[in-house]
């Protein structure tokens, strides 16, 4: 007989990637055994030697080996726990994140990168006290680390661990139980176990409220750690970022054509629809289309990355049947130059330009001077004729920027 539980039971990797408030109490193993004892199976590594911050990390070989060593659902990246209250103008936070997400992403795409927001000092930071009045308190502390580690999520398209906010609310309603070790900084095993109920919800999004594993405190605590962890996550989400849903984007990354064809560039290894408003379609990454009247075309392309996340573009395409980019044999260029601006390069000089929209409606004429002639016109296409004066014309068309 299957347990209700089982239905819902959910499996995910999670490499951790920090220093000592990560070790102590061995804090991926205690999620691992929460979330079992919630039905969900949670793989669990780390990379975390003592005092280390995340920019010592992103050239450290044995967390960049740790990062490559399978396709990881979460990587969770925790700051020094003095740095990360920090400005970001003084320290190395910033660039250590930048590089490990890139590393992370290098290796599977589909990883979801997680900061784990820590808590401030007991008593605040007496080393940063002096230079940085608001380390010197426990409340000033918290929210520059709440404040930095919200701008790292928001910034870098992850998740935040609001371990530090679930830690607070705990100081300011529970102030009975102690989530320090001796020294003041680093978790007792309450502070732990808080911080795997906040990554159990975080993680899964769901409440850890209905856990039967209690690690090594007392059932009536555990409840109470519980039940705070998942009213901060699950009550802000937004702020979290817990909402953000992955971005992708369908735009092109290029195109070329001729005069009857174009070609769509797209570089996504995903999935791709394009529907073309004569009835073609395509599910190539860079499709040609061809046209056999002149016409203004419609393209639709929706594209969904391999880790699900889709996006729709809306393309539009004036197309002239019939006559080229440039004709074989003329002696010079034309060619947009900057926006708005189109230009003959080449030229003997003497010659006329004539210039008529995309319907061949006309719209000036210029006289083209030896060298480089400058005409400023509408972007969009334009069809162009140059007659020499002596008989020769020529023909073609250009879009200006």
């Amino acid at each position: 007989m299957l347990l209700a539980g089982a239905l819902h039971a959910q499996q995910t990797t999670v490499l951790f990637i920090g220093n000592s408030y990560t070790y102590v109490n061995d804090l991926p193993n205690t999620l691992r055994q929460l979330a079992l004892s919630l039905g969900d199976t949670v793989t669990v590594a780390s990379s975390a030697p003592g005092g280390y911050t995340l920019f010592q990390h992103s050239t450290y070989a044995p967390t960049l080996d740790a990062i490559a060593s399978q396709d990881w659902d979460y990587v969770v990246m925790q700051e020094q726990s003095q740095l990360g209250a920090l400005p970001f103008d003084v320290t190395t936070t910033e660039l250590g994140a930048i590089a490990l997400i890139e590393a992370i992403k290098d290796n599977y795409e589909c990883t979801w990168p997680v900061f784990y927001m820590t808590w401030g000092r007991q008593s605040g930071d007496a080393q940063n006290c002096a230079n940085f009045p608001f380390m010197c308190t426990y409340d000033g502390m918290q929210q520059g680390l709440r404040t930095n580690y919200i701008a790292l999520a928001e910034g870098n398209d992850s998740y935040t661990a609001p371990v530090g906010a679930a830690w607070k609310v705990v100081r300011d309603t529970q102030p009975s139980i102690n989530l320090y070790d001796a020294d003041g900084s680093h978790p007792s095993p309450a502070g732990t176990y808080l911080a795997a109920c906040v990554f159990y919800c975080t993680l899964f999004e769901e409440s850890c409220v209905g856990a039967t594993f209690n690690g090594s405190i007392d059932a009536a605590t555990a409840a109470i750690l519980r039940d705070i962890a998942s009213t901060v996550v699950l009550g802000e989400l937004p702020t979290w970022n817990l909402d953000f849903e992955g971005s992708t984007s369908a735009l092109l990354d290029g195109f070329s054509s001729g005069w009857n064809w174009i070609t769509l560039i797209h570089n996504g290894e995903g999935e791709h629809l394009w529907v073309c408003s004569d009835g073609q379609t395509s599910t190539e990454a860079s499709p040609t289309f061809t046209f056999s009247t002149s016409d203004t075309y419609i393209i639709t392309h929706t594209y969904t990355d391999p880790c699900g996340n889709t996006d729709t573009v809306t393309l539009t395409f004036d197309v002239v049947v019939g006559v080229e980019e440039q004709e074989r044999g003329m002696g010079c260029q034309v060619l947009s130059a900057s926006p708005g601006v189109l230009e003959v390069r080449g030229a003997e000089g003497g010659e006329t330009i004539t210039l008529f929209d995309a319907q061949g409606r006309l719209l000036r004429s210029e006289r083209i001077v030896q060298g480089a002639t400058r005409i400023a016109c509408a972007p969009g296409l334009h069809l162009w004729r140059i007659d020499d004066g002596r008989g020769g014309q020529w023909r073609g068309k250009v879009v200006v920027e």
